[in-house]
């Protein structure tokens, strides 16, 4: 599908990371002339061929363009915002042309896990299904917008969700907690991006607690909501899920560990039920789904010990759940990573003084402050940028048959470029150093 409207403008592409790219290459099939772009980006750009600012200049002179590809994760600035109306994300330009069936989801923890496992059952169900978003794929990349799928599943961050004006078919919200107020500023910021996922939907299947904590009923009184969690039509119990009062799967048939995602497993239900999809095909689906990787994945077990990577944990929040998650067995844990005013560290040194942990490695910068909160006495401690010499401190210290968990509390950038280059190095020194490579 070609898009005329794009053409003969001077468009600028905001941000050249994954995304830049991908919007450079759906720009460049639509006709568009390298002469008419121009690519901003804090950092310098190597491709010559389309021109660029990059470094202190890249924000001035927006109102030269006659529109401006936003990369979702750049906050509006002051100059972006003066701006803002010939502004587009992809994820609103792929609200503003894609007309199949979307199914949009978002959480404080778990909404990658959540998004992966209802395309998981999708397409256990047959249909023709896209996975798209925050995931990880770029909107632009993937979708084809003149024969539209039977479902594209779109998993949004609250930056996405931030100005997002759409209509979809379902959307699910799931657990909210504090995180990015260094981005929204506050709270009321961060959840009001967020809840803005319910506007437009003809369905939203939301958490209980979200539900109730944040009064949804009354803030969306038009809203169709569809609650699931504890209490609600869509449910479990220690042995069984239910949909409407009837067992669809045991527990048992779960291979994902953490309370967030047996919670949101709900949503899969629930989504289930709306969709009529049989019992039989939601069973497969749960049973043959498997955690998404850095989040909270069995990496193996090597010479007796239980390798988890859960990289994706860049808040106490969230480190505090993997903790909680894995509990008994739990013998070394991996912390620390950029410093965040934001960040509940006192929460997290409370729920490590109460678990089994007996080892510590700490990451800069954060190691600081973590460190002091809890008090290196009683446990063995080793400090370092430099993941090898981690992991072989986990081999020498963590006790047989217990649990050494990457889970850092703290976003990765002070050592690493994000979480999945924390993850990968992890899993492949893990592998050598077990396999003796």
């Amino acid at each position: 599908m070609q898009f005329p409207e794009l053409l003969n403008k001077k468009i600028a592409i905001l941000g050249f990371g994954k995304e830049g790219k991908s919007t450079l290459n759906f720009l460049l099939k639509q006709g568009v002339k390298k002469t008419d772009l121009t690519i901003l980006d804090k950092k310098e750009i190597e491709d010559q061929e389309i021109p660029s600012v990059s470094w202190e200049d890249y924000l001035k002179n927006l109102d030269q363009y006659d529109l401006i590809f936003k990369t979702a994760g750049i906050p509006y600035t002051p100059e972006i915002r003066a701006v803002q109306e010939k502004t587009v994300t992809q994820v609103q330009f792929f609200f503003d042309h894609y007309e199949g069936k979307v199914i949009a989801i978002t959480a404080s923890k778990g909404k990658t896990t959540t998004s992966s496992l209802t395309y998981h059952l999708l397409k256990t169900a047959g249909y023709d299904v896209k996975l798209v978003g925050n995931i990880g794929t770029p909107f632009l990349d993937e979708i084809d917008f003149q024969t539209p799928h039977d479902f594209v599943v779109v998993e949004l961050s609250s930056f996405m969700l931030e100005t997002l004006k759409k209509k979809n078919f379902c959307s699910i919200l799931g657990s909210i907690y504090s995180v990015h107020l260094d981005r929204h500023g506050n709270m009321e910021n961060y959840t009001k991006a967020k809840f803005n996922i319910i506007n437009g939907s003809e369905h939203t299947i939301v958490c209980e607690k979200t539900m109730s904590d944040y009064h949804l009923k009354e803030r969306f009184p038009n809203a169709h909501l569809i609650p699931f969690g504890l209490k609600t039509e869509f449910t479990r119990n220690e042995v069984n899920y239910f949909s409407k009062g009837r067992p669809v799967f045991p527990l048992s048939d779960v291979n994902l560990i953490g309370e967030h995602n047996l919670q949101n497993i709900g949503a899969i239900v629930a989504l289930a039920d709306l969709l009529q999809i049989p019992d039989e095909i939601l069973q497969k689906s749960i049973q043959t789904f498997t955690a998404v990787r850095h989040r909270l994945q069995l990496v193996g077990t090597f010479k007796g010990i239980l390798f988890y990577d859960d990289a994706i944990a860049t808040t106490p929040d969230s480190t505090i759940a993997a903790i909680n998650a894995i509990w008994d067995k739990l013998d070394t844990i991996f912390l620390g990573g950029i410093e965040g005013f934001w960040f509940d560290f006192p929460s997290l040194v409370e729920r490590l003084k109460k678990s089994p942990v007996k080892n510590i490695v700490f990451f800069p910068d954060s190691w600081e402050t973590i460190a002091k909160l809890l008090g290196e006495e009683g446990y063995t401690t080793f400090h370092t940028r430099d993941m090898k010499e981690a992991v072989q401190f986990a081999y020498e210290h963590t006790s047989q048959w217990k649990v050494c968990l990457l889970s850092c509390a703290s976003p990765s950038f002070s050592c690493r470029k994000g979480f999945e280059e924390k993850g990968d190095l992890f899993q492949q020194y893990v592998k050598e150093i077990g396999e003796g490579k």
